[in-house]
């Protein structure tokens, strides 16, 4: 399977919170926010436009970047984080996890979960390498891309906001 990677593109999200429903259900059994893999976080638009204009409200999308290089495995004592060599992620054993929540430490996206009931972490592992919230996105705002294509969108992004702001800032 080719190497892919969820990409966000906050200019299309909504803030339904669809795929944060769809990933704690398929992954869970149950919908709950707090037991989603992807967490979509509310920002005011201020600090990227400028400040003359309307409040426009801008999502932000915090999940598993599944590393190349991941601090997560590192941090973790009883090694219960694998690279999955067909999807390509980094998948958690829950019986290797013992719920110390070192891997939470060294995530630097501050990916990983911890599910209380269990005692145990949790994050994102592709669904299998079907992503579930990427399917049911309704406005496409999330996309599984093969990793080298994973940046363009918002390299294509800061270009548009480039041109938009270029009067202003010559």
């Amino acid at each position: 399977m080719e190497e892919k990677a969820i990409v966000f593109e906050s200019e299309l999200c909504t803030g339904c919170m669809r795929c944060m429903t769809t990933c704690s259900t398929y992954n869970f059994g149950a919908t709950s926010l707090s037991k989603a893999c992807i967490h979509i976080i509310r920002h005011e638009g201020h600090a990227i436009t400028k400040i003359e204009e309307e409040d426009e409200l801008i999502f932000e999308a915090l999940s598993c970047q599944q590393c190349d290089q991941p601090f997560c495995m590192a941090f973790c004592p009883t090694k219960a984080l694998v690279l999955n060599t067909e999807t390509h992620a980094i998948n958690l054993n829950e019986d290797k996890c013992i719920g110390c929540r070192m891997c939470i430490v060294g995530c630097p996206f501050g990916a990983i979960r911890y599910n209380k009931e269990k005692g145990k972490s949790f994050k994102c592992e592709l669904c299998e390498g079907d992503p579930q919230c990427v399917k049911f996105c309704p406005t496409g705002a999330l996309k599984f891309l093969p990793k080298e294509l994973a940046n363009t969108p918002k390299i294509n992004t800061l270009a548009k906001k480039y041109i938009e702001l270029k009067p202003v800032i010559s």
